[in-house]
């Protein structure tokens, strides 16, 4: 299996609210609406990608949903750096674990 490790941050000057939008997009988030009445999960981009998450800002994804992953890092104007890795065991069970 190949795997691509990925470190991933918006440019420096970045507002608080283009911060917000881009964990929002790519990590999901937990949300309520009423007071907590309504709760549900805004799903991002790794909730539909099999990855490993290794800190806030870096994540090993399977060579073929890289793309997927870059596009939306492309289209929020992050700044990113990608290498192709060897994955540990853990890393392959964990990358072939279907997400849904």
């Amino acid at each position: 299996m190949r795997a691509v490790l990925v470190v991933f941050h918006l440019p420096e000057g970045s507002s608080l609210t283009e911060h917000r939008g881009f964990r929002r997009v790519v990590y999901g988030e937990e949300t309520s609406s009423h007071g907590g009445q309504y709760r549900y999960r805004r799903r991002g981009v790794l909730d539909e990608v099999p990855h490993v998450r290794l800190y806030w800002g870096a994540v090993i994804v399977g060579k073929e949903d890289w793309r997927k992953l870059r596009r939306v890092l492309q289209e929020r104007g992050a700044v990113y750096h990608d290498r192709e890795v060897i994955p540990t065991a853990a890393d392959r069970k964990a990358l072939a674990t279907a997400v849904g």
